[in-house]
């Protein structure tokens, strides 16, 4: 019995030996800072936007695009406005028709030039029997490629000066090749700008290299139109 009560007394209450009243209060605030803590998901996701705001940003998204249209659009004119020769009017419509002016003249030289170039292309020594032919190289300004082959005359183009003389022909460039007393001449004429007077020069032409050659002597030749 006497050993019972000395237990009795030797164990304390629970709730005293614990504090639980310390415990309590510490568990609370902890409860309380983690609770603090917790992060709200649903909060991070946003809101739906309206119909309105929705045009809103797209009116405002388009009129940033278009003024960055504009910017290079402008640019570009500028750059226009450099390059241009002769440019008296600096409006964009100036600006532009004497864009395509200039750009059809440089499409009529390139013309023009490759036109030139082909007779590289072309066998460049005379052949045996005499020959002439005639080609457009540019319809719109009545520009012609003669080709021909005849004997290597005395004056030879003095008299095709006078031959393209007279018929109105303007001699723009010529070529020629000398091989074993004949020659070959590539001609290119300006101001054909039909059929009848490709006729006419082709007439005039023929006088020319069909001549008998008299050694030591040029005779005159005269031509009618």
């Amino acid at each position: 019995m006497v050993l019972l009560q000395q237990l009795e007394r030797g164990v304390k209450p629970v709730q005293s030996y614990y504090n639980s009243m310390t415990y309590l209060k510490q568990l609370s605030l902890t409860q309380g800072s983690i609770s603090s803590n917790i992060i709200c998901y649903p909060s991070l996701i946003s809101k739906p936007i309206s119909k309105v705001e929705a045009k809103e940003l797209a009116a405002k998204k388009h009129s940033e695009a278009e003024r960055r249209r504009r910017l290079r659009i402008n640019d570009q004119y500028d750059n226009l406005r450099k390059i241009l020769p002769n440019l008296v009017k600096v409006d964009k419509a100036s600006v532009l028709a004497k864009t395509i002016k200039t750009v059809r003249e440089l499409q009529r030289t390139v013309r023009e030039q490759k036109a030139l170039c082909q007779v590289h292309e072309e066998c460049v020594f005379p052949s045996e029997a005499n020959e002439l032919s005639l080609r457009n190289c540019n319809r719109d300004r009545g520009m012609l490629k003669v080709t021909l082959s005849c004997e290597d005359q005395p004056e030879l183009m003095s008299d095709l000066s006078r031959a393209l003389r007279s018929v109105k022909g303007r001699l723009v460039r010529a070529e020629m090749v000398p091989v074993g007393g004949r020659i070959k001449c590539v001609l290119w004429v300006q101001g054909f700008k039909g059929n009848e007077g490709m006729v006419m020069l082709k007439r005039a032409l023929n006088l020319v290299i069909d001549r008998p050659v008299s050694p030591g002597n040029s005779s005159k030749l005269r031509f009618y139109h």
